[in-house]
């Protein structure tokens, strides 16, 4: 007879919920009762018999705190298949729910189903210093200011052979004198890179960690506003959203644009495609992809990051639509 097995290591996990969010059999439920040593809530496996072993849980856990077995039951005992595993070490950090590792899981396991491991540079760009790819073997991070674009253009322009993977922020986008510019120039130019672009809620960096907006979730301005803090007043710098994915189908030396998402397993699964799409096009000797990824970027003082996940979905998902922008 086939069981699921499922592992979630309580030094790993926020208690962020998704788990328990994104779960199809209701397998998981949150237990305030079970508080881990970093003083989350963890998740418990509570229906084993509704689970499919279909490791939704896993693959969209923030923290890859979760490992996912099939179990056999046989004469001889019981044979164990792993559907997903705890594979990074030590356990990241990061604040609860962020998605950001997530973003750099579907890329991961894109790379590995395209069998393009081993020749593969990524480069992480996220100003907040939450990398996407934590110390993953090809992965190299880059700090606020660095400017991702160019940086990618030159290990392309030197190593051809090799894929060249930027995972990038926003937040260095939506100041013109950061990645905008460089990110123009290699869309202009058609460079034959990919580029991995996190849109979150969360706007204006501030010692590492993203500036909150002055009232709960259901109040925040729209995606892409900055916030500030100046002599304890709260400052709007910036202006209206910057559709990103619909601006690089533009060039004539973007190859492929699309925006997706991670608010559901569907979403989730359409989202490693287009990632796939773009992969490929590098793999092809195309010109420049983008794949604009909507993510959460909780601040507990303000949403639980099941909260944000529902802003993403709710209200983000409006002012920039899902979908591929171009294809060619």
């Amino acid at each position: 007879m086939k069981k699921g097995e499922v592992i979630i290591d309580e030094k790993r996990c926020f208690g962020c919920g998704y788990c328990v969010e994104f779960c199809p059999g209701n397998c998981l439920e949150r237990n305030l009762d079970r508080v881990s040593q970093l003083g989350h809530a963890v998740p418990v496996f509570a229906k084993p018999e509704t689970c499919t072993t279909c490791g939704t849980c896993a693959r969209i856990c923030p923290r890859w705190a979760i490992a996912v077995n099939r179990c056999f039951e046989e004469q001889g005992g019981v044979t164990k298949e792993k559907v997903a595993a705890i594979s990074l070490d030590p356990p990241l950090s990061g604040c609860p729910g962020c998605q950001h590792p997530t973003v750099g899981r579907i890329v991961a396991e894109a790379i590995a189903e395209l069998r393009l491991t081993g020749k593969v540079i990524a480069l992480d760009a996220i100003p907040c210093a939450i990398s996407s790819a934590f110390d993953m073997n090809y992965g190299h991070p880059l700090v606020y200011g660095e400017k991702g674009p160019d940086i990618a253009t030159e290990m392309k322009r030197s190593a051809p052979d090799t894929m060249v993977v930027l995972v990038q922020g926003y937040w260095g986008l939506s100041d013109f004198s950061l990645d905008l510019n460089a990110l123009s120039g290699a869309l202009v130019r058609g460079e034959k890179i990919t580029v991995i672009l996190c849109n979150m809620p969360f706007y204006g960096p501030k010692d590492g960690r993203p500036v909150p907006l002055e009232e709960p979730i259901e109040g925040r301005l729209e995606p892409t506003t900055r916030i500030t803090t100046e002599r304890g007043q709260k400052l709007i710098v910036g202006g209206y959203p910057l559709h990103v994915a619909e601006l690089a189908a533009t060039f004539k030396g973007v190859t492929y644009s699309a925006r997706g998402a991670i608010t559901s397993l569907k979403d989730h699964n359409v989202t490693k495609g287009y990632v796939k799409t773009a992969l490929q096009n590098q793999v092809d000797n195309a010109g420049l992809s983008l794949v604009e990824i909507l993510c959460t970027c909780s601040d507990p003082a303000y949403s639980s990051p099941v909260e944000s996940l529902k802003w993403v979905r709710d209200r983000m998902t409006v002012e920039f639509p899902l979908g591929i922008f171009k294809k060619s």
